[in-house]
Protein backbone atom coordinates (compact mmCIF):
# COMPACT_ATOMS: atom_id res chain seq x y z
CA UNK A 1 0.00 0.00 0.00
CA UNK A 2 1.45 3.40 -1.07
CA UNK A 3 1.40 6.06 1.61
CA UNK A 4 1.19 9.72 0.55
CA UNK A 5 2.97 11.61 3.30
CA UNK A 6 1.12 14.77 2.33
CA UNK A 7 -2.26 13.28 3.22
CA UNK A 8 -1.33 11.39 6.37
CA UNK A 9 -3.79 11.87 9.23
CA UNK A 10 -4.55 10.07 12.47
CA UNK A 11 -7.86 8.81 11.11
CA UNK A 12 -6.23 7.46 7.95
CA UNK A 13 -3.47 5.74 9.90
CA UNK A 14 -6.09 4.19 12.18
CA UNK A 15 -8.10 3.01 9.17
CA UNK A 16 -4.98 1.45 7.63
CA UNK A 17 -4.13 -0.25 10.94
CA UNK A 18 -7.63 -1.68 11.42
CA UNK A 19 -8.11 -2.74 7.78
CA UNK A 20 -6.44 -6.02 8.73
CA UNK A 21 -6.56 -5.83 12.51
CA UNK A 22 -5.31 -9.35 13.30
CA UNK A 23 -2.22 -8.96 11.11
CA UNK A 24 -1.58 -5.44 12.42
CA UNK A 25 -1.77 -6.63 16.04
CA UNK A 26 0.58 -9.49 15.20
CA UNK A 27 3.09 -7.09 13.61
CA UNK A 28 2.88 -4.84 16.67
CA UNK A 29 3.52 -7.81 18.95
CA UNK A 30 6.42 -8.92 16.75
CA UNK A 31 7.99 -5.45 16.82
CA UNK A 32 7.70 -5.20 20.62
CA UNK A 33 9.19 -8.67 21.13
CA UNK A 34 11.99 -7.92 18.65
CA UNK A 35 12.95 -4.67 20.39
CA UNK A 36 12.84 -6.44 23.76
CA UNK A 37 15.02 -9.27 22.42
CA UNK A 38 17.57 -6.95 20.86
CA UNK A 39 17.78 -4.83 24.02
CA UNK A 40 17.79 -7.71 26.53
CA UNK A 41 21.60 -8.18 26.65
CA UNK A 42 21.72 -4.86 28.50
CA UNK A 43 21.43 -6.97 31.67
CA UNK A 44 24.70 -8.66 30.69
CA UNK A 45 26.37 -5.27 30.19
CA UNK A 46 25.14 -4.22 33.64
CA UNK A 47 26.71 -7.39 35.05
CA UNK A 48 30.01 -6.62 33.31
CA UNK A 49 30.01 -3.07 34.67
CA UNK A 50 29.23 -4.30 38.18
CA UNK A 51 31.96 -6.97 38.07
CA UNK A 52 34.31 -4.89 35.91
CA UNK A 53 34.79 -8.04 33.85
CA UNK A 54 33.08 -9.90 31.00
CA UNK A 55 35.34 -12.95 31.28
CA UNK A 56 32.54 -15.24 32.50
CA UNK A 57 30.48 -14.71 29.32
CA UNK A 58 31.24 -16.37 26.01
CA UNK A 59 31.46 -13.92 23.06
CA UNK A 60 30.06 -16.43 20.56
CA UNK A 61 26.32 -15.49 20.79
CA UNK A 62 27.10 -11.77 20.49
CA UNK A 63 29.38 -12.23 17.48
CA UNK A 64 26.88 -14.54 15.75
CA UNK A 65 24.11 -12.00 16.38
CA UNK A 66 26.04 -9.18 14.69
CA UNK A 67 26.88 -11.30 11.64
CA UNK A 68 23.33 -12.60 11.29
CA UNK A 69 21.67 -9.21 11.68
CA UNK A 70 24.05 -7.59 9.17
CA UNK A 71 23.21 -10.26 6.58
CA UNK A 72 19.46 -10.03 7.21
CA UNK A 73 19.70 -6.23 6.94
CA UNK A 74 21.22 -6.59 3.48
CA UNK A 75 18.57 -9.15 2.54
CA UNK A 76 15.74 -6.91 3.78
CA UNK A 77 17.08 -4.15 1.51
CA UNK A 78 16.87 -6.53 -1.44
CA UNK A 79 13.25 -7.49 -0.70
CA UNK A 80 12.40 -3.84 0.10
CA UNK A 81 10.73 -4.65 3.42
CA UNK A 82 10.79 -1.35 5.33
CA UNK A 83 9.81 -2.96 8.64
CA UNK A 84 12.70 -5.43 8.45
CA UNK A 85 15.15 -2.72 7.36
CA UNK A 86 14.32 -0.57 10.39
CA UNK A 87 14.39 -3.53 12.76
CA UNK A 88 17.68 -4.97 11.49
CA UNK A 89 19.33 -1.53 11.49
CA UNK A 90 18.44 -1.19 15.17
CA UNK A 91 19.63 -4.76 15.79
CA UNK A 92 23.04 -4.21 14.17
CA UNK A 93 23.56 -0.96 16.10
CA UNK A 94 22.72 -2.47 19.49
CA UNK A 95 24.65 -5.70 18.90
CA UNK A 96 27.77 -3.78 17.91
CA UNK A 97 27.44 -1.87 21.18
CA UNK A 98 27.26 -5.14 23.13
CA UNK A 99 30.35 -6.52 21.38
CA UNK A 100 32.29 -3.31 22.09
CA UNK A 101 31.23 -3.48 25.76
CA UNK A 102 32.23 -7.16 25.90
CA UNK A 103 35.69 -6.33 24.54
CA UNK A 104 36.10 -3.31 26.83
CA UNK A 105 35.49 -5.36 29.98
CA UNK A 106 37.58 -8.33 28.80
CA UNK A 107 40.73 -9.04 30.81
CA UNK A 108 42.50 -10.49 27.77
CA UNK A 109 41.04 -8.62 24.82
CA UNK A 110 43.71 -8.74 22.12
CA UNK A 111 42.66 -12.13 20.74
CA UNK A 112 39.02 -11.02 20.64
CA UNK A 113 39.94 -7.75 18.91
CA UNK A 114 41.91 -9.66 16.26
CA UNK A 115 38.95 -11.99 15.75
CA UNK A 116 36.50 -9.09 15.31
CA UNK A 117 38.88 -7.32 12.92
CA UNK A 118 39.07 -10.46 10.77
CA UNK A 119 35.28 -10.84 10.80
CA UNK A 120 34.80 -7.18 9.83
CA UNK A 121 37.21 -7.56 6.91
CA UNK A 122 35.51 -10.75 5.71
CA UNK A 123 32.04 -9.16 5.95
CA UNK A 124 33.24 -6.11 4.00
CA UNK A 125 34.54 -8.31 1.19
CA UNK A 126 31.29 -10.32 1.18
CA UNK A 127 29.12 -7.20 0.90
CA UNK A 128 31.38 -5.84 -1.84
CA UNK A 129 30.82 -9.05 -3.80
CA UNK A 130 27.05 -8.88 -3.20
CA UNK A 131 26.92 -5.27 -4.42
CA UNK A 132 28.37 -6.40 -7.76
CA UNK A 133 25.50 -8.86 -8.34
CA UNK A 134 22.20 -7.94 -9.98
CA UNK A 135 19.16 -7.58 -7.72
CA UNK A 136 17.71 -11.06 -8.28
CA UNK A 137 21.01 -12.92 -7.92
CA UNK A 138 21.98 -10.72 -4.98
CA UNK A 139 18.70 -11.41 -3.20
CA UNK A 140 18.98 -15.16 -3.71
CA UNK A 141 22.66 -15.28 -2.70
CA UNK A 142 22.15 -13.09 0.37
CA UNK A 143 19.06 -15.06 1.39
CA UNK A 144 21.04 -18.30 1.28
CA UNK A 145 23.99 -16.82 3.17
CA UNK A 146 21.78 -15.14 5.80
CA UNK A 147 19.72 -18.28 6.29
CA UNK A 148 22.84 -20.45 6.46
CA UNK A 149 24.50 -18.07 8.91
CA UNK A 150 21.45 -18.10 11.19
CA UNK A 151 21.31 -21.89 11.08
CA UNK A 152 25.06 -22.05 11.79
CA UNK A 153 24.55 -19.55 14.60
CA UNK A 154 21.87 -21.76 16.10
CA UNK A 155 24.52 -24.48 16.49
CA UNK A 156 25.91 -22.46 19.39
CA UNK A 157 22.91 -23.77 21.34
CA UNK A 158 24.15 -27.41 21.43
CA UNK A 159 27.57 -26.08 22.49
CA UNK A 160 26.00 -24.08 25.33
CA UNK A 161 23.88 -27.08 26.31
CA UNK A 162 27.04 -29.21 26.46
CA UNK A 163 28.73 -26.54 28.56
CA UNK A 164 25.76 -26.46 30.95
CA UNK A 165 25.69 -30.25 31.29
CA UNK A 166 29.43 -30.53 31.97
CA UNK A 167 29.55 -27.62 34.45
CA UNK A 168 26.18 -28.44 36.07
CA UNK A 169 25.45 -24.70 35.88
CA UNK A 170 24.23 -22.20 33.28
CA UNK A 171 25.71 -18.91 34.52
CA UNK A 172 27.51 -18.05 31.27
CA UNK A 173 24.49 -16.86 29.27
CA UNK A 174 21.60 -14.69 30.54
CA UNK A 175 18.08 -16.13 30.63
CA UNK A 176 16.24 -13.14 29.13
CA UNK A 177 17.82 -13.27 25.63
CA UNK A 178 17.16 -17.01 25.43
CA UNK A 179 13.48 -16.58 26.35
CA UNK A 180 12.96 -13.58 24.08
CA UNK A 181 14.74 -15.37 21.22
CA UNK A 182 12.45 -18.39 21.54
CA UNK A 183 9.30 -16.22 21.54
CA UNK A 184 10.68 -14.05 18.75
CA UNK A 185 11.48 -17.05 16.57
CA UNK A 186 7.85 -18.14 16.88
CA UNK A 187 6.75 -14.69 15.69
CA UNK A 188 9.33 -14.81 12.89
CA UNK A 189 8.01 -18.17 11.70
CA UNK A 190 4.49 -16.76 11.38
CA UNK A 191 5.80 -13.60 9.69
CA UNK A 192 7.85 -15.67 7.23
CA UNK A 193 4.74 -17.62 6.29
CA UNK A 194 2.79 -14.36 5.97
CA UNK A 195 5.23 -12.85 3.46
CA UNK A 196 5.96 -16.23 1.85
CA UNK A 197 9.74 -16.13 2.39
CA UNK A 198 11.41 -19.54 2.30
CA UNK A 199 14.84 -18.43 3.55
CA UNK A 200 13.46 -16.74 6.66
CA UNK A 201 11.09 -19.63 7.38
CA UNK A 202 13.78 -22.32 7.17
CA UNK A 203 16.25 -20.42 9.36
CA UNK A 204 13.70 -19.49 12.01
CA UNK A 205 12.18 -22.97 12.34
CA UNK A 206 15.61 -24.50 12.99
CA UNK A 207 16.62 -21.73 15.40
CA UNK A 208 13.29 -22.08 17.24
CA UNK A 209 13.99 -25.76 17.92
CA UNK A 210 17.62 -25.19 18.92
CA UNK A 211 16.85 -22.29 21.24
CA UNK A 212 13.98 -24.20 22.83
CA UNK A 213 16.44 -26.95 23.76
CA UNK A 214 18.79 -24.40 25.35
CA UNK A 215 15.89 -22.80 27.23
CA UNK A 216 15.08 -26.15 28.83
CA UNK A 217 18.52 -26.12 30.51
CA UNK A 218 17.40 -23.25 32.76
CA UNK A 219 14.82 -25.60 34.27
CA UNK A 220 17.47 -28.26 34.92
CA UNK A 221 20.57 -26.40 36.18
CA UNK A 222 21.10 -23.38 38.50
CA UNK A 223 22.10 -19.99 37.06
CA UNK A 224 24.84 -19.42 39.65
CA UNK A 225 27.56 -21.71 40.90
CA UNK A 226 27.43 -22.61 44.57
CA UNK A 227 30.14 -20.87 46.54
CA UNK A 228 32.52 -23.17 48.37
CA UNK A 229 32.91 -22.45 52.07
Amino acid sequence: MELDLGTVSASRLFAMYTSNLVWSLFLTSTALHAVALITSPVQAVYKWVRRQSSDSDTPIPYICAVIGSALWLRYSIFIRDTKLILLQTYAVSMQLFFVVALIFYRTKRRKLIRLMTGIAAAMSLLFLYIDNLNDEDGKEFTGRIASGAQIAGSLVCPYLIYKAVTSKCIDFVPLAPVVFTWVMELHAIVYSIGIDDFYMLLANVIFFCMDGSLLSMFFVYPTEKKKKN
